[in-house]
């Protein structure tokens, strides 16, 4: 008895040995060259991040995208640290010259930064996680931070947890992170970029009923009222100086068919924060201008990108409901 058990225990060692070591040591290599990958996808896109000055929907997924060459599933999670500069309220001096400030962070984490539910499921990470707005912006001191950890199982982790049960699955597990260096947003093409920190919207005030025909409010040109339009434009969160008159400077009513810009004749604000009422008196004498041989125009009123600045960011181009305007009431417009 005592001799068939050391045999068993022999052959027990005996397989340990030829088969189940080799096969670890080959899929321990394997975790090997995975973190190496890992660790390389890690570093490439947080100093991405550091250099840019932004992260945005692009560069995220071509982050997921080298990761998922591992095979491997991850749990990711992601911080910035916006820096904040405070008084310090241990100072008590009037003087502005004495005064003294604390460097804080503001830290944002995965809910912060990404949507909730992206509604799609990835083999990589839980669920593919996308943007809000797209893109999230730093200045030069913050901070960004990314940690990786597989959750799946490797080959060699099973291997070694089944002589050793207590051993852990994660074989990989990185943290690496970064100071921003630069604001390279600010000299991006900003209409490239969903802009999360200025949000502009124009509704015309005066708008008359679809047309069933085209779905756009008519107007006739002919008719002095119908050559007064005016719009609510609401620029919220922007940090910028002087709002009115660079929406005054930028703003236009824009026609399609000829190609044709009108200026605005006046601009007030409205009673909600933000809000400005532009208007638009159309020339009765400017018909060439408006139609050139045409019988009618599609009109949009419109912002263009980088018009007013935000702490973070320029405002993207924004544009109001088309309306048509034609030369007098004989005239019908198209099916659309």
């Amino acid at each position: 008895m005592k001799d068939s058990f050391s045999i068993i225990v022999a052959v027990i060692l005996l397989v340990i040995l030829i088969i189940i070591l080799p096969l670890y040591n080959y899929f321990e290599r394997q975790d090997d060259m995975s973190y190496n990958v890992a660790l390389k996808t890690v570093t490439m896109f947080v100093d991405e991040v550091a250099e840019n000055g932004y992260l945005d929907q692009n560069m995220y997924d071509k982050f997921i995208e080298r990761l998922s060459s591992t095979g491997n599933s991850y749990d990711i999670e992601v911080e910035a640290q916006k820096r904040v500069i405070t008084v310090d309220p241990n100072n008590t001096s009037t003087d502005e010259d004495n005064k003294t400030f604390i460097e804080q962070y503001k830290s944002y984490y995965n809910k912060d930064i990404f949507n909730d539910d992206s509604g799609q499921t990835s083999t990589v990470i839980a669920k593919d996680n996308t943007l809000r707005n797209n893109a999230f912006f730093f200045d030069v001191g913050d901070k960004f931070y990314v940690k990786v950890k597989n959750t799946n199982t490797t080959m060699a982790a099973a291997l070694l947890s089944a002589i050793i049960s207590s051993t852990p699955k994660e074989k990989i597990n990185i943290s690496y992170g970064a100071t921003i260096k630069n604001n390279n947003w600010e000299n991006t093409l900003v209409s490239q970029l969903y802009q999360s920190d200025i949000l502009v919207t124009m509704k015309l005030e005066n708008a008359n009923e679809p047309e069933e025909n085209n779905g756009f409010p008519e107007y006739n040109f002919n008719n002095p009222q119908d050559r007064i339009l005016k719009f609510k434009v609401r620029v919220l969160n922007a940090d910028d100086t002087n709002i009115a008159s660079k929406v005054t400077d930028n703003i236009r009513l824009v026609g399609t068919n000829p190609n044709c810009y009108i200026s605005p004749s006046s601009i007030s604000e409205g009673s909600d924060e933000g809000e400005y009422i532009v208007e638009f008196v159309l020339d009765e004498n400017k018909t060439n201008n408006y139609f050139s041989d045409k019988q009618y125009n599609i009109f949009q009123c419109f912002l263009p990108a980088n018009s007013i600045q935000g702490k973070f960011s320029k405002n993207s181009s924004a544009s109001s409901e088309k309306i048509a305007i034609k030369i007098n009431e004989s005239v019908t417009i198209p099916e659309v």
